[in-house]
């Protein structure tokens, strides 16, 4: 069993990671976890540094990675693939931007429903592309894709980038919502960005539904980018993989050639993760949720609320009701928590702050405790 409680303040700065690099502030901004990665992950890693595996990678891991995905993504989620069907890249974003700056004809448009992970809004304008935000909503207690909206908007767009698990708001899109883009992207031929690299942090793995595994037809129009790198923290490790299927395998081939290779240590931290992680990212997520459950209880009647996260560990809080112009700069100051900011996820956002909980929970409820406090 791991002690996620281990972790406090002290022992985080003493990290040196960036998500805790001002002093005196809790950090809570960066996608990463404060609890190290699973003790097999862990041991392989020391062992393979011991034993100076620091050069370049060897063509037997490459295909390790590979059979590793293919078995995990199947496992847990039924997307029945081959080794053949992923491709390696350094990181998610280096699959968008394969796709961004190789399958698009300059001055595409770019669907990118918001709040948003923030690179989503800004990478494609640096291709020359056209960002179409389409803002969501709380309804009924839950973030909603405006369906209506991107189904017009996929009439004259290129791209869609789809991101579920969806950071920044921890929803888990239903099979029921997923097949409705589905139907918007095949009637409109669209690209699809399928971003799954919060998946392992879907407390019950059946609850994950893989975009691609719709069927064939949808298939053909999506590429999907999983990754170790949020599940077992080892985003720094570099190492991530792209999955395309059927016709969309043919069409991603000129654009893979792109993709930056991953590190060797980040491909055996991920080979052992998705073959022997499996318990620890059980006991992971059981903790994430116990967090969810502190969250909820302190924002209960409060000037701060949220949508409670179905999977990740990233959550949106409204901070409309400190009353304040810039809620991330004002819990910054007068909280010492550091927050992203909402205006960062998408126009209308502004009075959001995106907050990371993967932190012991000593640690959340003194920062939940803080941010409240700072009220006028």
């Amino acid at each position: 069993m791991t002690d996620f409680d281990a972790s406090d303040e002290d022992t985080a700065h003493a990290s040196g990671l960036l998500k805790w690099e001002m002093p005196g502030v809790s950090g809570h901004w960066v996608a990463e976890m404060d609890f190290g990665t699973a003790p097999a992950v862990e041991e392989a890693l020391v062992s393979a540094i011991r034993r100076g595996f620091l050069g370049y990678m060897p063509q037997g891991l490459s295909t390790w990675v590979k059979e590793a995905t293919a078995s995990v993504v199947g496992r847990r989620y039924g997307l029945d693939i081959e080794a053949e069907n992923v491709q390696l890249a350094s990181s998610v974003l280096d699959g968008l931007n394969a796709i961004l700056g190789h399958m698009l004809e300059p001055g595409s448009r770019v669907i990118v429903p918001t709040p948003a992970y923030m690179p989503f809004l800004t990478l494609p304008g640096k291709f020359g592309h056209e960002v179409i935000q389409v803002p969501s909503a709380i309804v009924e207690g839950v973030w909603q894709l405006d369906f209506d909206r991107i189904e017009s908007a996929a009439k004259d767009a290129d791209l869609l980038i789809l991101c579920n698990p969806w950071n920044p708001t921890g929803r888990v899109l239903t099979a029921a919502e997923l097949t409705r883009l589905g139907q918007i992207a095949t009637s409109s031929n669209l690209l699809v960005f399928n971003d799954e690299v919060h998946a392992p942090l879907v407390p019950n793995p059946a609850d994950h539904v893989s975009f691609a595994r719709l069927d064939d037809e949808v298939a053909d129009h999506v590429v999907t980018a999983v990754a170790a790198s949020k599940g077992f923290n080892l985003a720094g490790l570099h190492c991530a993989q792209m999955i395309t299927i059927g016709a969309m395998a043919k069409k991603f081939e000129d654009a893979s050639k792109w993709l930056n290779h991953p590190t060797p240590l980040g491909a055996l931290a991920t080979s052992v993760a998705y073959e022997e992680g499996e318990s620890w990212l059980a006991e992971l997520n059981a903790y994430l949720r116990q967090n969810v459950a502190l969250i909820d209880g302190l924002l209960a009647d409060s000037p701060l609320s949220w949508s409670a996260p179905q999977g990740t560990y990233m959550g949106l809080i409204d901070a409309s009701g400190l009353g304040v112009e810039n809620p991330h700069e004002y819990l910054l100051e007068e909280a010492k928590v550091r927050t992203t900011p909402g205006a960062a996820l998408g126009k209308g956002f502004e009075q959001y702050v995106r907050f990371g909980f993967a932190s012991s929970k000593g640690v959340v409820e003194r920062s939940v405790r803080r941010m409240l406090e700072a009220k006028h």
